[in-house]
């Protein structure tokens, strides 16, 4: 998920906000003013805003409720009312005497500062408006169309310092409970043919720990099976099957052919990849090609400019995750971006 930060206070960003963005594996962009703020939303697409109210207009400005009121109206005005805006204020008096202007801006949520350590604090006011906004988007304008899921037809899987995402949405903590963490790191090894390895539940028990009888780690699996499978429904409308990501219809636990594999070090750069193979017996992709990959290149044979915010809004799908598919397709020699007419787009290569 990725969020937007706007607050002027570098103290409070750095100690309370970006600690808690870590722990639930959220991704972040900064701005430090209403200026700012204004860029960001325009250039990007965020999943949440968090929002001080006493913010500057512009770099080196004084610090105003007014100006954080008019940035919030700025971000409706772009965005609409989908957008989740959480409240961060310390400025109660001002707070009450907007209520009524905030009220019609749209505020899905708030939260006072300093922020509590124990009860609502933040991660449990974001958990809780995130809860709210799936639920609001889980049927139509008239609350009863269902919403429309997709199968899921694999992903990356990226494994970070303190957390695994699988398609840009995290699923492991590295602080959580339990043996979810160390047996994803297990299964995303290769082996000598290039291969995810496969381990029986003997091996892989003992692996994980010398005395770790068999039956806890099936309830390890069932347990990371099922987060999951929620993960992917909540947040990306997918419907993945227990096996979709971890098999063992077979000889032994291991990863299915349709997961890519990425490693990043602490400072969140890439240092390892491990790509999908197209054999996978159980679903794969033709022609080694992703489905989107495959629209993407269907819609530039029918000579249309195709951008990158185009094939986030065609699948739902964050900047990063149009980026790797466009990129991939870049690499392969079957596209190319073309700049000559502002703001630039992908065709197919010669």
């Amino acid at each position: 998920m990725r969020v937007l930060i706007v607050e002027d206070d570098p103290g409070i960003k750095t100690d309370n906000i970006d600690d808690c963005l870590a722990s639930l594996g959220h991704e972040s962009d900064w701005a430090k003013n209403q200026q700012e703020a204004n860029g960001l939303v325009a250039a990007n697409d965020y999943d949440l805003v968090l929002h001080d109210l006493q913010i500057p207009a512009r770099p080196g400005g004084k610090d105003m409720p007014e100006f954080g009121k008019n940035s919030l109206r700025q971000i409706r005005a772009r965005k609409g009312r989908d957008l989740p805006v959480i409240l961060m204020t310390g400025q109660h008096q001002h707070c009450v005497d907007m209520i009524s202007d905030l009220q019609d801006i749209g505020i899905d949520g708030s939260i006072s500062k300093p922020f509590p350590r124990t009860g609502r604090t933040l991660a449990a006011v974001i958990e809780e408006v995130m809860a709210k906004t799936r639920q609001r988007r889980a049927v139509s304008g008239n609350g009863s169309q269902p919403r429309e899921v997709r199968p899921f037809s694999g992903g990356v899987l990226a494994f970070h310092a303190r957390h695994i995402d699988l398609c840009d949405e995290a699923i492991v903590q590295k602080n959580h409970k339990g043996y979810a963490w160390r047996i994803l790191h297990l299964l995303r090894e290769k082996n000598t043919r290039g291969r995810f390895v496969r381990m029986g539940s003997a091996s892989l028990a003992a692996k994980l720990h010398p005395s770790l009888a068999q039956n806890t780690l099936s309830q390890s699996i069932k347990a990371l099976r099922e987060r999951i499978t929620e993960v992917m429904y909540d947040r990306l409308d997918l419907d993945c099957g227990q096996f979709d990501v971890i098999d063992n219809r077979g000889k032994g636990y291991h990863l299915r052919d349709w997961i890519a594999v990425e490693v990043y070090d602490e400072a969140g750069v890439l240092v390892g990849t491990a790509q999908p193979s197209a054999s996978d017996s159980g679903g794969g992709t033709a022609g080694g090609f992703s489905e989107r990959q495959r629209w993407i290149l269907a819609q530039l044979a029918g000579d249309i400019k195709l951008t990158r915010r185009q094939v986030e809004s065609h699948f739902g799908i964050s900047p990063r995750t149009a980026k790797r598919e466009l990129n991939g397709l870049v690499e392969a020699g079957m596209i190319s971006y073309d700049r000559t007419e502002p703001p630039g787009h992908y065709v197919l290569c010669a």
